[in-house]
């Protein structure tokens, strides 16, 4: 097992890596057989991913962000010169992460609003952005990449819909944001051999304005993300020695429609 920081490693070889990390484990809770067909499709990064990448460098490397990421100008890609001029720009840029012009300037504009946040300005300084860290857990090699590490606090920006408390929170519960939580700090204790101070959320709406809330998790919920993380762990070690099978149920099973989807009862004469 290796257990290390690098401050210094490039994504595409983070992504090589082949171990246990948080996104994974919220693959695998869904089933071992999905998380072996994750391992065997290769994925054209959506629209999504490359506004979220471009997100996660104007804010935290933007000394990085023209280097990285091209925004393309405005060709009416209904022409022919327009279409090639789009495929022109694309290919001197290959190797970047490359946006439209609307998508750029929301980009620039999400960036704004969370590096003009008191907050932001005050903590996420002097610190390390990217930093991968890699250790053994569960009898199994983990790893994570760090948004953004400062001392003894890990600070991970996230865009959403609703930035607000119950909003967010929400979104914590939907996409497994507790799993990951508690995946890092138990990775900062065993690569530093200290406890992690605290996970910081930096929650920003993807739509204007761009509202900013900032967020740490209570004990509860973290508990709740390491019994997750048992369980995935469990999923994944029988996963990658064993070909999982392809069934959610090996007999019938009796199933429910949601509770919201049942009608009111009838009241009829």
């Amino acid at each position: 097992m290796k257990y290390e920081l690098i401050k210094d490693l490039p994504a595409s070889d983070y992504h090589k890596i082949e171990a246990f990390s948080a996104s994974t484990a919220k693959i695998c809770l869904r089933s071992a057989a999905h998380f072996a067909a994750s391992k065997e499709t290769v994925k054209e990064p959506t629209e999504a991913m490359k506004i979220g990448t471009a997100v996660h460098t104007a804010i935290l490397e933007p000394h990085l962000f023209d280097s990285e990421i091209a925004i393309m100008p405005k060709f009416d890609k209904r022409t022919k010169a327009g279409k090639e001029g789009a495929e022109q720009f694309e290919n001197d840029n290959v190797g970047k992460t490359v946006i439209d012009w609307y998508q750029g300037e929301r980009v620039k504009s999400i960036a704004e609003s969370v590096r003009g946040h008191e907050f932001f300005k005050t903590y996420v300084r002097d610190g390390d952005a990217e930093a991968t860290m890699l250790w053994g857990q569960y009898g199994l090699q983990c790893k994570a990449r760090v948004d953004y590490l400062a001392g003894r606090t890990i600070f991970d920006v996230k865009t959403c819909q609703d930035a607000s408390p119950a909003g967010f929170a929400k979104q914590v519960a939907s996409f497994g944001y507790h799993m990951q939580a508690a995946h890092y700090a138990m990775g900062f204790k065993r690569v530093r051999g200290e406890m992690l101070d605290r996970f910081v959320f930096i929650a920003v709406e993807s739509t204007y304005p761009h509202m900013v809330g900032i967020y740490t998790l209570n004990v509860e919920s973290l508990k709740a993300g390491q019994t997750e993380l048992g369980k995935a762990a469990r999923i994944y070690a029988h996963a990658m020695s064993e070909k999982p099978e392809l069934t959610y149920s090996k007999r019938v099973v009796e199933i429910s429609i949601p509770q919201w989807a049942m009608p009111e009862p009838f009241e009829g004469k």
